[in-house]
């Protein structure tokens, strides 16, 4: 499996990489008026509008606000425009097939494999896209 290796919160994760359009710099945020906490607000994404959400509460970790040096993966959806800020980007690694289950599923992150560049999470694609509908359709 090809991904997007990403740091976050001080842990390293695997994003597949089908779910990744492109990598961004995070540009100004607007806020959303009583968007919960993982919504960080939109943003303009080449003349569009883009959700951008924290990938925090995603993997089980606490929200936390968006700082300028971090990244924004842009996602391929087929329901709008939409971002995962992260800490950092290191690139796109090949990833074994076989992964080891975590002691205990965090969100999205439900597995670990050892990369090139050393142990990371795995995110589940199907258990982030699930997360992130729920979030946005709630």
């Amino acid at each position: 499996m090809r991904a997007v290796i990403c740091l976050h919160q001080g842990e390293r994760y695997a994003l597949p990489l089908p779910l990744v359009r492109r990598v961004t710099e995070v540009s100004a945020l607007a806020r959303v008026p009583r968007a919960p906490p993982v919504i960080l607000g939109v943003m303009n994404q080449q003349g569009r509008v883009a959700c951008v959400l924290d990938l925090g509460p995603l993997i089980g970790l606490k929200a936390r606000p968006a700082r300028p040096e971090g990244k924004v993966i842009m996602l391929q959806r087929v329901k709008g425009d939409l971002g995962l800020y992260v800490s950092e980007v290191f690139g796109i690694e090949t990833l074994p097939d076989e992964t080891t289950p975590l002691p205990t599923a965090s969100g999205a992150a439900r597995s670990t494999a050892l990369g090139p560049s050393g142990p990371l999470k795995v995110i589940d694609a199907e258990l982030l896209s699930r997360a992130i509908d729920q979030i946005l359709e709630a």
